[in-house]
């Protein structure tokens, strides 16, 4: 009798172990991509495509100033955070949390064989290959981004992105495996400060993801820092410092010979506001101090930045 009201109330016993053993796998964007990479690994063919993704470790951190260096160069367009509270990158690279060992099976892939042979086979899991998959997903950011570049005159694509944690680069990687991927990242309170400037009224996605608080900002710039950190080698990535950029101490040839592109200089000394706010630091009191630094924890003590 309990196992008839537990199965009605929880579901059986067997799925519900099932389902224990694969949350231990630990599913995720980075697992999945891992899995789809080994199971529909990029193309022999070559890849002329290398897009231009900056990513920022959050808000206020200097990426429309690098965006505008890498855009000197006549032959780029980076888009700014195209679309950004729709959390288009993020709900399509979320689609690979669900591929792990044994999923899916490799009897749901289509054979190849005329549709006309498959109506005696069980046919309700019938699944187009991988790489039909992968070139979907890139057929849409092709027509969004690049098309659009290239009617702009430009040779090379890009998109600069702040929500965009390193799993979601590992997914575009997956996409475009030529992508060339540059990190920045500011000290979080300076960039609070700057942010508050603004309201602190914009959202990571809409509406179920606010940024109206220093633990909200301070937990997103951890996010996203811990992974830079953590995957910048996979992604073949160069991580650009905000206060060594703004000092000069960042060589613009490196950042130009990662890229392979050729930027002018002189637009760093320009300025460019962008509404009156631009430039300006709010006000952040204790309390808002310690909230921001419990948020962002170690991560930031381990780049060095001091409170």
């Amino acid at each position: 009798m309990l196992s008839t009201i537990s199965d009605a109330l929880r579901g059986p016993a067997q799925a519900r172990a099932a389902h224990r053993q694969a949350l231990k796998l630990g599913p995720g964007i980075g697992p999945g991509v891992r899995q789809l990479q080994a199971l529909c690994p990029p193309p022999a063919d070559p890849d002329d495509d290398a897009p231009i993704i900056l990513l920022s470790a959050g808000w206020r951190s200097g990426s429309t100033m690098l965006q505008r260096l890498l855009m000197s160069d006549p032959g780029v367009l980076i888009w700014g955070e195209p679309y950004d509270e729709c959390g288009l990158v993020q709900a399509l690279a979320g689609c690979a949390k669900a591929f792990r060992p044994g999923w899916p099976p490799s009897d749901y892939f289509y054979d190849g064989r005329p549709a006309s042979q498959l109506t005696g086979e069980w046919i309700a899991n019938l699944f187009p290959a991988l790489e039909d998959w992968r070139r979907g997903q890139r057929a849409l950011f092709d027509a969004m981004f690049a098309e659009p570049a290239r009617r702009a005159g430009a040779r090379r694509w890009g998109i600069k992105e702040v929500r965009l944690t390193s799993a979601h680069a590992l997914y575009l990687r997956w996409l475009y495996p030529n992508a060339k991927f540059l990190l920045l990242y500011r000290h979080p309170l300076e960039a609070y400060r700057s942010y508050c400037s603004f309201g602190r009224s914009w959202y990571d996605l809409f509406p179920e993801r606010p940024m109206f608080t220093p633990r909200a900002f301070g937990a997103h710039w951890r996010q996203l820092m811990q992974g830079y950190l953590d995957d910048a080698e996979a992604l073949g990535a160069m991580l650009v410092k905000y206060e060594d950029m703004a000092a000069g101490a960042v060589p613009l040839q490196r950042i130009d010979a990662h890229l392979g592109i050729a930027t002018d200089h002189a637009v760093m000394a320009r300025k460019v506001r962008g509404t009156p706010k631009a430039g300006e630091k709010g006000q952040v009191n204790a309390l808002e101090r310690w909230l921001l630094r419990r948020a962002v924890g170690p991560t930031a003590e381990r780049l060095g930045y001091a409170w």
